[in-house]
């Protein structure tokens, strides 16, 4: 049988030794570090097979020009953490947080202490696994969005666009991230719309974590001023193929600038992916449960925790929420994810969605497969790894197993593996192994960022759950590697697209 060997070259910021690394595959492919790409990880992905070459699939099934084209749009929630030891964390109370946050804010971070979070530790891992990323959302010219540029554009990711208007003098470090409240209860956001916001990630010595920024206080939204998005950031939504945003895009831009940019970019074929995240707590009544309530609808998948899923449903058991996000009237979701930590992940797809591994309505070309539940004839899994109703197939896997150090962006990176699954037309059990994969490997480093899971990693621990040692054993073994080849299929296939490409620009040069 061909192997492939992953030859890695150089120490990586997530701790990865320097070391080779064999194993086998159906095709033969060699990897090799490519130090003008780390938006792939530095691997350029090369196959071949006895008797002819490898028929990579299409890049895309949508004809638009390759430099417009994108796989995945981050949307809002843009941010550079601060990542600060202290010696306990802060309380809950809102007044010390509050003052807290201005102490912190008066006074700028070492620059050693920043990296970019939020919706980067999405895009970021986004990136890591091939796809074409771009970013909108809001950054200021102050040096907090240089440096957030700076490091998007380092991981192959389009330089964000920009959703509010911007002052002509960089470098200043703002005063105050975003809006201030006055004296008087009101909001000096329009002086302040050209701020990058911070988010304090407070670390105490058990390695426990607290945030505080200026989605914590208000007033909602922080660009309070913005009803529709400019015409460079509609045109990077329209290009996509997905749009991922989470609960955060809320404390950002009202309701129906959201409604807008997200039906505008379904109309063009968008797939929108919504994360309600820890900001589903601030979303139970009022216009900021309307705001919850449209994004369940909108979009065509759905991810939580098992937290989130409760507050979000007012039910205990993952799958009934799942269910429950399902069933509501109006509601396009073909997939609802719940993340379940230790437990691994469950996915809930309609049947009309998962019954040939792929839908219609996906933007993405199908990969011919079948669910891992035994009446779908799938990948060999036992039955009982997956349930169904009249309406609704569900599908578990296990956890891949890992020395935890920090679970910081583990679910960012999870939901990247799932775009990814979702939009390429992959079934529910082999996304799954692929996003446990990821998230896995994102928590065997620190902090999030640029120290999110990198493909290598990914790669190991899709090798080790093919071997059987992740949580669902053996009886699970054949999604892991089904989702190994098909993360290595899809590589390959972008590097040769890339590579027609750029021949084709160089033709054209000359």
């Amino acid at each position: 049988m061909p192997q492939i060997k992953l030859h890695r070259h150089c120490a990586q910021r997530s701790g990865i030794g320097q070391h080779q690394r064999s194993a086998a595959f159906p095709t033969g492919m060699s990897i090799h570090r490519l130090e003008s790409q780390p938006h792939i990880s530095q691997l350029l992905i090369t196959t071949s097979v006895s008797g002819g070459s490898v028929r990579c699939r299409g890049y895309s099934t949508r004809a638009l020009p390759a430099e417009t084209y994108v796989d995945v749009v981050g949307f809002g929630n843009l941010c550079v953490d601060a990542v600060l030891p202290m010696e306990e964390l802060p309380p809950a109370d809102r007044g010390i947080r509050r003052q807290l946050l201005d102490t912190l804010t008066r006074s700028p971070p070492d620059r050693s202490s920043w990296e970019v979070g939020g919706n980067c530790n999405f895009m970021v891992a986004a990136s890591r696994l091939g796809l074409q990323v771009a970013s909108v959302g809001h950054i200021g010219t102050d040096i907090y969005g240089e440096f957030m540029d700076e490091v998007l554009r380092s991981e192959g990711i389009q330089a964000t666009t920009r959703i509010a208007p911007s002052r002509s003098t960089p470098h200043e470090p703002p005063e105050l991230p975003f809006a201030q409240n006055t004296p008087n209860g009101g909001s000096t956001s329009g002086t302040h719309l050209d701020s990058t916001l911070i988010c304090f990630v407070l670390v105490d010595p058990r390695s426990r974590h607290a945030f505080c920024s200026r989605y914590d206080f208000g007033p909602w939204p922080l660009l309070e001023g913005i009803r529709t998005l400019p015409r460079e950031a509609t045109s990077v939504l329209r290009s996509a193929r997905a749009v991922f945003t989470n609960g955060f895009i809320f404390d950002e831009l009202p309701l129906e600038a959201v409604q807008g940019a997200c039906n505008d970019a379904i109309q063009h074929g968008a797939a929108i992916f919504f994360d309600p995240g820890p900001r589903c707590q601030t979303m139970l009544e009022g216009p900021r449960r309307a705001a919850l309530d449209l994004l369940l609808d909108l979009s065509a998948v759905v991810l939580m925790t098992e937290e989130e899923a409760r507050v979000v449903t007012g039910l205990a058991d993952p799958e009934a929420a799942a269910q429950w996000v399902l069933a509501r009237p109006g509601c396009r979701a073909e997939w609802v994810v719940v993340k379940m930590g230790g437990q691994g992940a469950l996915l809930c797809a309609r049947k009309d969605a998962n019954s040939n591994g792929s839908s219609s309505s996906r933007t993405g070309s199908a990969i011919k497969g079948k669910g891992n539940r035994k009446e779908n004839g799938g990948c060999g899994c036992s039955q009982s790894s997956g349930s169904s109703t009249a309406l609704t197939t569900t599908t578990r896997l296990g956890a891949v197993k890992v020395e935890v150090l920090d679970t910081v962006g583990c679910g960012d990176s999870f939901a990247a593996a799932v775009v990814m699954g979702f939009i390429s037309g992959w079934p529910g059990d082999v996304t799954l192994a692929l996003a446990n994969a990821v998230g896995g490997a994102t928590a065997t480093g620190r902090g999030a960022g640029r120290n999110v899971a990198r493909l290598e990693k990914v790669l190991a621990l899709l090798e080790d759950g093919a071997a059987g040692a992740a949580d669902g054993g053996l009886e699970q073994a054949a999604a892991f590697a089904r989702a190994q080849e098909l993360l290595l299929q899809s590589l390959a296939s972008r590097q040769h697209w890339r590579d027609q490409s750029r021949e084709q620009q160089l033709s054209a040069a000359a």
